[in-house]
């Protein structure tokens, strides 16, 4: 009978290998590391370089950052928003669907997965259902009313691109285009309005800054009028490059809107109609909202932020799944 000594001499696992035998191993180990070493080195010095294929001229860019942003026409999925605002701070879980040019289906979900807020807006309607108090109202689809579930005003058209992963485009002219790192920036003009847009890898958003300029003695030369968009954590759906993570910060309003794609996220799937249709339930005391007329302050079931780092940015690595 063999001892375990000997059979682990005999056996084909590398802890049985005698010293002699293990040098080849370790030359060779040692080998790759420093390969590996090696490249990694030689990655850190390669400048980074936009994409080939994105053109230099401003109007030729934007036309591709538009072609891009039509391959995306709806999506759904749920989601973590974290809030933080002057009157709202903390995490909610929401369900979102929305489809071009304006339809929208929010519903905040309670710490039990029940819907808590639903807000719909379709063909310049809008109904919400505080769930909790069991009031149904509906009305014109303005920005106040759409962005009842936001501590920002949006209109339902800009809301609906950015949650199809891109960046509302000024209505203006494209002036010039840089280069910063692996990104071009390019800048679009409309009379005191500036916006500039980092465009990366297929013609992608990846962040987009609006600023007006001002004019004056004493001015600080510009200011933020509306809200400032950034995009990370891309991945290949439906033949796009979408961000799964987003973050929008309205200076002005000292308001700030992260929100992360879980994993059921659906770019260009098919949405039933009724999603972006509400009625209201059995009991429910209905509210006609008067044109213009905006839907009372809603008590949201936040969950308390933890002591998150100021500051903290979306990033903008890619994700091969």
């Amino acid at each position: 009978m063999r001892s375990a000594s000997q059979a682990s001499q005999n056996s084909g696992f590398p802890g049985s290998l005698r010293g002699s035998e293990c040098e080849p191993l370790l030359i060779r180990s040692r080998t790759h590391a420093a390969a590996v070493a090696l490249v990694a080195l030689a990655l850190a010095g390669c400048p980074r370089v936009p994409p080939p294929d994105l053109s230099r001229d401003p109007a030729a860019l934007l036309d591709q950052v538009r072609a891009a942003q039509a391959r995306v026409q709806r999506v759904r999925g749920s989601a973590r928003v974290k809030i933080k605002s002057p009157g709202a701070n903390g995490t909610v879980t929401e369900f979102a669907a929305a489809e071009k040019p304006d339809r929208v289906h929010l519903e905040t979900l309670d710490f039990f997965g029940n819907p808590a807020a639903v807000l719909v807006a379709a063909d310049g309607r809008f109904a919400f259902l505080d769930a909790r108090a069991n009031v149904f109202y509906r009305g014109d689809a303005t920005p106040e009313n759409v962005s009842r579930l936001l501590p920002v005003m949006i209109p339902v058209e800009e809301l609906v691109v950015i949650l199809c992963g891109s960046a509302p485009l000024l209505p203006g002219t494209p002036l010039e285009v840089g280069v910063k790192d692996d990104l071009l920036l390019l800048t679009i003009g409309l009379g005191d309005l500036g916006q500039r847009v980092a465009v990366g890898e297929l013609a992608a958003i990846e962040w987009s800054r609006l600023r007006r300029a001002l004019h004056g003695p004493g001015s600080p030369g510009q200011d933020a009028p509306a809200y400032d968009l950034e995009f990370g954590i891309f991945r290949h759906r439906a033949g796009v490059r979408f961000p799964t993570e987003l973050q929008l910060d309205a200076p002005a309003g000292q308001a700030r809107v992260q929100l992360t794609w879980r994993n059921d996220l659906e770019v260009n799937g098919r949405l039933d109609a009724g999603l972006f249709r509400l009625a209201p339930p059995k009991g429910a005391r209905v509210v006609e909202l008067a044109r213009g007329a905006a839907v009372p302050a809603t008590d949201l079931p936040i969950e308390p932020r933890g002591n998150d780092a100021p500051g903290e940015r979306v990033p903008r690595r890619d994700d091969p799944r």
